[in-house]
C-alpha cells in the first residue's frame, strides 16, 4: 500500500486521519480508533448493506468483472469514447479518482497520463482491478462504497464515474459525495444511461420488463442466457450493421446496438450481462442530467450524447 494513498484516506466514522499499522496490516484512525483491514495491499472499507438491492448490486458487479476481466477487449476504442475532450496533459501531477472502477480498465488506461490514480469499487471486482493495474506504479485500489468514500475532501483534481451512478439507489447522494472530494476548480465526468423515445424507447421498456425476472436469476444461468442472446444479436444485428457501413450507408448509425460494430463479440456479451443482472437501472433525459449535476454543486455543466450521456462539470473555485 502506497504512502501517497494513506495520506489521502480518511476514517468513514469521523473523517479522522488514518495511520498505517504495518505490523498488523491495518489502518487505524488517530481520532476514534477505528481499524480498517488491508488485505493484499487493498484497504477494505466496504461493508454489507442492510438492503437486498445494494447487496445484489455488489454481488452482480463482483461476478461480472471477475468473469469479464480482460480490459483489452474494449481497448483504446472505449477509452477514446469515454475520455474524448479531457485534457489528459493537465493530469500529469493530478490526483485522479476512478469511482466504481470495476475490473480497472479505465484506471489502467488513464494511469500513463496521471500523477496518482485511486481506483475504488465496493465489490469483489476490486481484486481484478488490482491484478489489471499491478504494473501501474501510480494506481492504488481501495474497496469502498461511493456513498461513504474514505477520501479526504478537496483533494481530487479529476474524478470520473462511468456507468456506475445509474445503478445506485441514492444516485444524487453519491454524486454529491464525489463533488465533495474535488478540489476547488476540480472536474468531474460521469456517464449515465439515456432515456429513449419512440420505437427505441419501446424496446427499452421491454428490456425493463424482462429485468424484473433476470435480476433474480442465478448469475451462471443468466450468463449462459446472455451468451445465447448476444450471439443472436451479433449475427442478426451487429454483422448486418457492419455490412451496411461497408456499403457507405449511414442511416443505421443511430439505431440500437450500432456502437457494437466497433467492438468484438465479448464486449456485446459483457454488456448484455450487465444490462440484465444489476437490480437498479435508471435512465435520464439530457435536461435531467444537467439539473442533477448543477444541484450537486457543479458549474460549467455540459452534456453530450455518446450512446448514453457524457456529462462534465467543474467545482467552483
Amino acid at each position: 500500500m502506497r504512502h501517497q494513498l494513506v495520506e489521502l484516506l480518511r476514517c468513514q466514522n469521523c473523517s479522522g486521519v488514518l495511520h498505517a499499522e504495518a505490523a498488523d496490516g491495518l489502518l487505524e484512525c488517530g481520532t476514534c480508533g477505528r481499524q480498517v483491514s488491508v488485505v493484499d495491499g487493498i484497504p477494505r472499507f466496504a461493508q454489507l448493506a442492510d438492503d437486498e438491492a445494494t447487496n445484489r448490486t455488489r454481488e452482480s458487479f463482483g461476478y461480472e468483472w471477475t468473469h469479464f476481466n480482460d480490459w483489452r477487449d474494449s481497448g483504446s476504442t472505449n477509452f477514446t469514447d469515454y475520455f474524448a475532450g479531457v485534457d489528459l496533459g493537465s493530469l500529469r501531477d493530478a490526483v485522479v479518482l476512478d469511482a466504481g472502477c470495476g475490473m480497472g480498465r479505465h484506471a489502467r488506461q488513464i494511469a500513463p497520463y496521471a500523477g496518482q490514480v485511486i481506483a475504488i469499487d465496493f465489490s469483489a471486482a476490486i481484486e481484478q482491478a488490482a491484478r489489471n493495474t499491478a504494473d501501474c506504479p501510480n494506481v492504488s485500489c481501495v474497496q469502498a462504497d461511493l456513498l461513504g468514500l474514505p477520501i479526504a475532501g478537496n483533494t481530487v483534481d479529476f474524478a470520473y464515474s462511468l456507468g456506475v451512478l445509474h445503478h445506485l439507489e441514492k444516485t444524487e447522494a453519491a454524486l454529491a459525495g464525489l463533488v465533495g472530494k474535488l478540489k476547488p476548480g476540480g472536474r468531474l465526468r460521469v456517464y449515465l444511461y439515456w432515456k429513449k423515445h419512440g420505437w427505441s424507447g419501446q424496446l427499452l421498456r421491454a428490456v425493463t420488463a424482462a429485468r424484473r425476472v433476470t435480476t433474480r436469476v442465478p448469475f451462471p444461468v443468466l450468463r449462459a442466457a446472455c451468451w445465447l442472446l448476444s450471439l443472436c444479436l451479433w449475427v442478426g444485428v451487429v454483422l448486418p450493421y457492419r455490412v451496411l457501413s461497408s456499403l457507405g450507408i449511414t442511416r443505421h448509425e443511430r439505431w440500437p446496438l450500432f456502437v457494437y460494430t466497433k467492438y468484438p463479440f465479448t464486449v456485446l456479451y459483457n454488456d448484455q450481462f450487465d444490462r440484465f443482472s444489476a437490480p437498479i437501472e435508471k435512465r435520464y433525459d439530457q435536461d435531467e442530467v444537467v439539473t442533477m449535476l448543477r444541484r450537486a454543486g457543479l458549474e460549467h455543466v455540459t452534456v453530450r450524447p455518446c450512446f448514453g450521456w457524457i456529462a462534465d462539470g467543474r467545482k467552483p473555485a
